[in-house]
C-alpha cells in the first residue's frame, strides 16, 4: 500500500492552479474538467511519473489546511518567493532561519486560504529508523 493523493477543496480553482503551478513548480497532470469532471490533478513536471498528486476540487473551504511544505533547492528561492508574496500581500511569515532541522523558511497564503511553507535545509532524507 502507498499514499497516492489527497483532495483539497478550493474557492477559486483557476487561481489555485495558477498558484501551485506558478509558485510551487507543480504541473497539471490531469485536468478532469476537459472530460466533463470537476477536478484538476497536480503533480511533478511533465515527463516524470507522479507517485503522489494533489487533487483540487472547487468547493467551500471550511477550514484551511495547516500548511503544505515545499523544499527549495536554494535559499535564495525561498527569499524570492517571500519577496513576491510580500508584494502581493500573501506573505504570512518569514523568511526566517531557525537552523537545525527546520532551516530557512517562509509561509505564504494561497488563493483559497491554505498556507504553503517554502523551506531550504529541511530535507526528508534520514528521517527513517
Amino acid at each position: 500500500m502507498r499514499w497516492t493523493h489527497f483532495t483539497l477543496p478550493v474557492g477559486d480553482l483557476d487561481a489555485t492552479v495558477g498558484f501551485f503551478t506558478g509558485v510551487c513548480g507543480l504541473s497539471v497532470v490531469r485536468d478532469r474538467r476537459l472530460e466533463g469532471g470537476t477536478t484538476v490533478w497536480l503533480g511533478p513536471a511533465p515527463g516524470l511519473d507522479p507517485e503522489f498528486v494533489v487533487v483540487l476540487v472547487r468547493g467551500e473551504v471550511h477550514a484551511p489546511l495547516d500548511h503544505f511544505g515545499f523544499q527549495c533547492d536554494r535559499r535564495d528561492q525561498v527569499t524570492a518567493i517571500a519577496e513576491r508574496a510580500k508584494a502581493d500581500g500573501t506573505l504570512v511569515e518569514g523568511p526566517t532561519d531557525y537552523g537545525g532541522s527546520v532551516g530557512y523558511f517562509a509561509v505564504v497564503r494561497e488563493p483559497s486560504g491554505h498556507l504553503v511553507e517554502f523551506t531550504h535545509g529541511q530535507p526528508l532524507r534520514g528521517l527513517g529508523p
